[in-house]
């Protein structure tokens, strides 16, 4: 089991009149960057929250050129942070660690999709957040699952 330690930034300079839904649009690249960091340092994250943030508002910096010259931009910072966990996962536990490589990518794409209905919001699971959650909802509820052989 991990325990979080730290929390990392990432913030992503954008034009507000140019980019409506940025949290949509930029997660999974945030998502990327956050998870290669991680791997770098050797731990890994849990959820991604995010906030946008204007110019003048508290730990905003000044608003990079390229942007300050665009006439009718509207300088916005999008900050994604999580919390780090104190190591990598280290491989399938628990149901998970008993089921072969093509059970387990299926449980994981109906994990995902559940949670994309339950959470449009939010970024996609990884392949630890899904692990975990499969081990929590038991093996009764993983066999009915692999019975049914659906997956969208």
């Amino acid at each position: 089991m991990t325990e979080p330690s730290n929390e990392i930034e990432f913030a992503i300079w954008y034009d507000a009149s140019e980019h409506l839904d940025p949290i949509n649009s930029c997660s999974e690249s945030i998502k990327d960057a956050l998870d290669a960091i991680c791997t770098n340092k050797n731990v890994g994250h849990g959820e991604i929250s995010y906030e946008i943030l204007k110019p003048g508002d508290d730990r905003v910096p000044l608003v990079p050129r390229w942007l300050e010259i665009i006439t009718g931009a509207i300088p916005r910072l999008l900050l994604a942070t999580t919390k780090t966990t104190s190591s990598l996962h280290k491989g399938p536990t628990g149901i998970i660690g008993d089921l072969d490589k093509k059970d387990i990518a299926r449980l994981r794409a109906i994990t995902r999709r559940v949670h994309r209905k339950s959470y449009p919001k939010t970024t996609s699971l990884t392949n630890q957040e899904c692990d975990r959650i499969i081990d929590q909802i038991g093996m009764e509820v993983v066999m009915a699952q692999l019975r049914s052989n659906v997956v969208h």
